[in-house]
């Protein structure tokens, strides 16, 4: 893989205002949280790209706060529900119109319910029951829900799904495919718990994310509703993918479906959308073209089980560390990434 202008691209990037409102959106979103970094980013990565995100953990982990403090960033409505086995439809999509059913019309109003949500929080998603799976499948991938016999076009930027388990029948599959983004969330480490504690006690944590969460003291550019509208598209149209990038993507997709042991299989349609997602990434960060460190958000991407994302790391790595072209620095730098 021919990298010798690709490595130059560890350089920071050049300031550009998307840029300036990430970093600004980053700041805000992690504000008085403790060891979210990498689910804020991902966060913001999902919703730029118009993606969903799984978030994997116990309860308490910050998951629901991470979706409502999208909303308050994105400006837009916010849905949130509890699943649970026995949830009827009308819990996600709105209730049936007695008008309606007056009319012999078998529409739900839905107002105020997921179909007309900006930002989305399901917790406990996989208790899904098959009621609600079609539904929620179709407005998911397509954007679309279908009300009577109208099949209308939803608003939804980002839907955060949360689960403190995965899925256990086949019948859920197709749903947790959905989910472009996955992340497991672990409590604080107990390193952090003295600082939690000072937060709990609004005392500052004497770290950089303490605060009360509403981003006061943040000032600059700040992203709006027509950033997470469009961004996905500028970047598809103006952010290049050198074949140096191709040559890892290509190279990784093999291994993982042909020589890994168990295989993880990647699908055409999420080996299309890993692409694009590396792409939202490079624009964000004020970059003309994705390069060979950008592959290693595929962990979060790529792979079936939590475990597979360690599996995915290790190869990227390994693919990128096997160019002749990589000189001691960026050995080192890789060496970091691999922490």
């Amino acid at each position: 893989i021919a990298s010798a202008d690709a490595a130059k691209s560890i350089d920071v990037s050049v300031d550009s205002e998307i840029r300036s409102k990430v970093v600004n959106g980053v700041e805000k979103l992690q504000r008085g949280l403790l060891e979210r970094e990498t689910e804020v980013r991902l966060l913001l990565l999902a919703s730029l790209c118009g993606e969903h995100l799984l978030l994997l953990g116990p309860p308490g982990t910050a998951k629901s706060e991470l979706a409502r403090r999208l909303s308050s960033l994105a400006r837009g409505a916010y849905f949130e529900r509890l699943l649970t086995r026995f949830s009827v439809p009308e819990e996600l999509f709105g209730p049936l119109s007695m008008q309606g059913l007056e009319n012999d019309r078998y529409v739900r109003k839905i107002d105020g319910y997921l179909p007309t949500a900006e930002v989305a929080f399901v917790d406990e998603i996989f208790k899904a029951n098959s009621a609600i799976l079609n539904a929620l499948l179709t407005l998911l991938n397509e954007r679309l829900f279908d009300n009577g016999n109208e099949r209308l076009p939803v608003p939804l930027l980002c839907l955060v799904g949360a689960s403190n388990e995965l899925p256990e029948s086949e019948e859920l599959d197709a749903l947790y495919d959905r989910f472009l983004i996955r992340r497991t969330v672990s409590q604080v480490s107990n390193a952090q718990v003295g600082k939690l504690a000072r937060l709990a006690a609004g005392r500052p944590a004497d770290t950089t994310s303490s605060s009360n969460g509403n981003g006061n003291g943040i000032t600059g550019p700040e992203l709006v509703m027509d950033d997470f509208r469009h961004t996905a598209d500028q970047a598809y149209g103006s952010v290049d993918v050198p074949d140096s990038v191709i040559d890892i993507l290509a190279e990784l997709r093999c291994y993982l479906q042909d020589k890994c042991e168990p295989p993880i299989y990647v699908s055409d349609r999420r080996f299309m959308k890993a692409v694009q997602l590396l792409q939202v990434a490079a624009h964000a960060d004020g970059r003309e073209a994705v390069n060979e460190y950008d592959c290693l958000l595929l962990e979060h991407v790529f792979g079936n089980r939590p475990d597979d994302s360690h599996k995915v790391r290790a190869q990227a790595l390994d693919i990128i560390a096997s160019d002749p072209g990589l000189q001691q620095t960026e050995l080192v730098f890789l060496g970091l990434f691999g922490r």
